[in-house]
């Protein structure tokens, strides 16, 4: 029953990116996607942000899958220690997949949403 504690919230990064790269949400909404102040800006950004957090949350969940697993295996005789560590883990790399997103956007578009020239 730890094991599926630890790492649930990793299957759902995994699950939710799979469907966001599949099947992008079409229009801004308030529901369905990456959905950031400035990715929401226009259909540009809505876009390029949905793409983008998309990875980074298979990434993100992949990753984070890997590091439950671990945590949960070495301290399978501490289960409350191992789902402090493995949520901390978790709620981390959902903080700096979500921060990479936000710079990777405004490295491409300027703070009115229009993408940068080169």
């Amino acid at each position: 029953m730890m094991l599926i504690t630890n790492i649930l919230t990793s299957v759902i990064f995994i699950v939710v990116g799979a469907i966001l790269k599949l099947r992008p949400p079409k229009k801004i909404n308030s529901v369905y996607g990456y959905r950031t102040f400035f990715a929401m800006k226009n259909k540009e950004t809505w876009k390029e942000g949905n793409s983008f957090s998309a990875v980074m949350m298979l990434i993100g969940g992949s990753i984070s899958l890997s590091f439950s697993l671990l945590i949960t295996l070495l301290l399978r005789e501490e289960p409350n220690l191992s789902s402090v560590i493995s949520i901390t883990g978790s709620l981390l790399i959902t903080f700096s997949f979500t921060l990479y997103t936000e710079i990777y956007l405004r490295r491409i578009f300027d703070e009115e949403g229009i993408r940068k020239t080169k």
